[in-house]
Order: C-alpha cells, then structure tokens, then sequence
C-alpha cells in the first residue's frame, strides 16, 4: 500500500500488550482451576491407600479413614 502512496489509518500506532477483561477472567479460570486440583489432591489423599493420592485401593480391601 505504501507504494501507491496510501497508508491506512492509525496503521503507525504501536501499541505494546494490555491487560483487559478476557485476559483477567482467564488468570481467575487458572486460579480456581488450581485451587480444585490441590482440593481433590487432599481429598485423595484421605482416600488413598498409604495416604498416597495416586495409589488406588484393592478390589474388596477398601480402607477409609
């Protein structure tokens, strides 16, 4: 476009990233995502055998605490 002798408009501003909306609402998705997964690392670890949260339990030898 430059060598016809148009430029568009505003096409020299150069903005640097911002934060907006979307971008908040995805870092308070991750937050909360990360929260759940320590919950249900607790939860199986009370459930797990040996207190391991990813060791399952035996088939008939189910031990809750």
């Amino acid at each position: 476009m430059s060598q016809i002798g148009m430029q568009m408009p505003g096409g020299r501003i150069n903005r640097g990233p911002t934060l907006n909306v979307y971008t908040g609402l995805l870092l308070m998705a991750v937050v909360c995502l990360a929260v759940a997964c320590g919950f249900m690392y607790n939860a199986a670890s009370k459930l797990g055998k040996g207190g391991d949260a990813f060791s399952p339990q035996e088939v008939g030898k189910i031990d809750l605490k």
